[in-house]
């Protein structure tokens, strides 16, 4: 019996970034032994390193039973002279020392010249990209899509804004099949360390199926699973009400909504794998459950701009009467990141 389409495209949108994800490895402890431990570097208080691995809770080891740390984070760092810096941690040096880097200069440390070191306190950071993208085909049939998608993340102390817009226009033999906009803001309350209360609005319509809006509104409750400056996961399920209007009718329905954000660098941050995708299950009114993805790959070519490759997948259980059940995009395009 033949895959269906449906379930080999699912099971790369979600397999494949999860296991890129595991390519790059968290902070390093390389202890005197041989020995290491992966994780995250917490702090460094009373000559013992706090570490919280992925297998177990935060740890503490004596700074004198480790040999050096390899972690590409910056992190505050106050040694035993009074000296203040913001620094990350590459390597050790010929004599056994441990090698920070500054933003300016690489300079070399014994482990034990640490008096304290604490990830760096952001009451204020921000991320934007935009990207264009377009496919073209010429021969018997000619069609184009492009699209044009910006995505915004702001932090203010323990409060997140997110927002994305995208504008989709599909031609087929110089007919228009697709006319989509889709437009979503989330805020994140960040309560505890990790854990994050949520709100979700959206708007999406595509008058050449019919489907002249379609809103949703939720919250729930998200955790990040992953929140450094190279790598982030965050998931967050919630509850609310949709309102959907299709051709002259419209239906108010209740909704269970789930979402996943990733995010990651690789190859002294050239290249950037991400994946975002959203679920919405209608528990009234229409019966309907509709799954939408982006999985892109980005190669920066400077610090602001880079190329990208974008795969779009779409699936909907009961679907507008004109529509597909699933809706495969492949584009090629650039983008701008800041």
């Amino acid at each position: 019996m033949n895959t269906p389409i449906t379930v080999i495209v699912f099971k790369f949108l979600i397999i494949v970034p999860f296991y890129f994800g595991q390519l790059v490895q968290a902070d390093v402890l390389i202890l005197n032994n041989g020995d290491q431990i992966t994780g995250d570097i917490k702090r460094i208080s009373n000559s013992e390193i706090s570490i919280e691995p992925e297998y177990s809770n935060e740890l503490k080891v004596d700074i004198s039973a480790v040999d050096h740390i390899k972690s590409n984070r910056d992190f505050e760092i106050k040694l035993n002279d009074g000296t203040s810096m913001i620094a990350n941690f590459i390597g050790i040096d010929s004599n056994g020392n441990q090698i920070v880097r500054t933003k300016n200069e690489s300079v070399s440390v014994p482990l034990t010249e640490f008096l304290e070191l604490n990830e760096p306190e952001k009451d204020f950071s921000w991320r934007n990209n935009i990207d264009f993208s377009a496919a073209l085909n010429k021969g018997n049939t000619d069609s184009s899509n492009t699209k044009l998608r910006t995505d915004i993340t702001v932090e203010l102390s323990d409060h997140r804004h997110i927002g994305e817009v995208t504008f989709f226009r599909e031609k087929l033999a110089s007919v228009v099949s697709k006319d989509q906009d889709l437009l979503k803001y989330s805020y994140n309350w960040l309560f505890r360390d990790l854990w994050f209360l949520s709100t979700q609005l959206s708007f999406e319509r595509d008058p050449i199926i019919a489907l002249n809006r379609r809103v949703i509104f939720s919250t729930g409750l998200g955790s990040d699973i992953w929140a450094t400056s190279r790598r982030t996961l965050s998931m967050q399920v919630g509850a609310g009400a949709q309102i959907e209007e299709i051709g002259l009718s419209s239906t108010d329905s209740a909704v269970l909504t789930w979402s996943l954000r990733y995010r990651q660098d690789f190859f002294s941050d050239d290249i950037e794998l991400y994946h975002n995708h959203s679920l919405t299950s209608n528990l009234s009114g229409r019966t309907n459950t509709s799954y939408k993805t982006t999985t892109g790959l980005r190669h920066h070519v400077s610090d602001l701009f880079y190329v990208n490759l974008v795969v779009d997948f779409d699936y909907e259980t009961n679907p507008v009467d004109v529509a597909e059940n699933e809706d495969i995009s492949l584009l090629v395009g650039f983008g701008a990141g800041f």
